[in-house]
């Protein structure tokens, strides 16, 4: 495989932006969000935006989610990268091992495509929006809390840099 490391297309690091609905609370994952972060950025020009979720009552009608749900998605619109590849974490999505999450991800760095991975909040991502987004991925049919799995995605990406660079993390 190619060697990534500090490699610039057209001038410009590859961007990689995660969305996420819900912030951060606990200090342990903040810590580690920070690290793979930081390891990242070596790799790629990474951006995290984290969007507040849409505030619900505390026994919601579907309805009421559906609504949270909708308004959740036009602040998520209005963060994505123009001609860039959408990427959804589901449950329901294509399954990796670490090897073939680099691979596919390979395909979009060898055409410089911009990836936004986006992270639905506690009631998941809106359905319409999901069916328009051609590429979804789950790490696992077990669901994780949200801050945790931000942790988990981060590392799972950052590994996949790692084996496309050759260097020994994933080892």
């Amino acid at each position: 495989m190619k060697h990534y490391v500090n490699i610039l297309y057209d001038g410009i690091m590859l961007k990689v932006k995660f969305i996420t609905i819900g912030t951060i609370k606990e200090p342990y994952l903040k810590l580690g969000i920070d690290e793979y972060t930081k390891r990242l950025e070596r790799f790629v020009d990474l951006s995290i935006v984290e969007i507040p979720e849409t505030p619900l009552a505390a026994h919601p009608s579907p309805k009421d989610i559906q609504v949270g749900l909708s308004k959740d998605v036009e602040k998520i619109k209005n963060h994505i990268i123009k001609h860039a590849v959408v990427i959804i974490f589901d449950i329901h999505g294509q399954s990796f091992d670490s090897v073939g999450m680099a691979k596919k991800i390979d395909g979009f760095v060898k055409t410089a495509t911009p990836m936004v991975f986006v992270m639905g909040g506690s009631h998941g991502i809106e359905e319409g929006f999901k069916k328009s987004i051609k590429e979804k991925w789950s790490f696992s049919p077990l669901t994780f809390p949200h801050q945790l799995f931000r942790l988990i995605a981060l590392e799972q990406i950052y590994r996949s840099f790692t084996i496309l660079s050759n260097h020994p993390y994933h080892k």
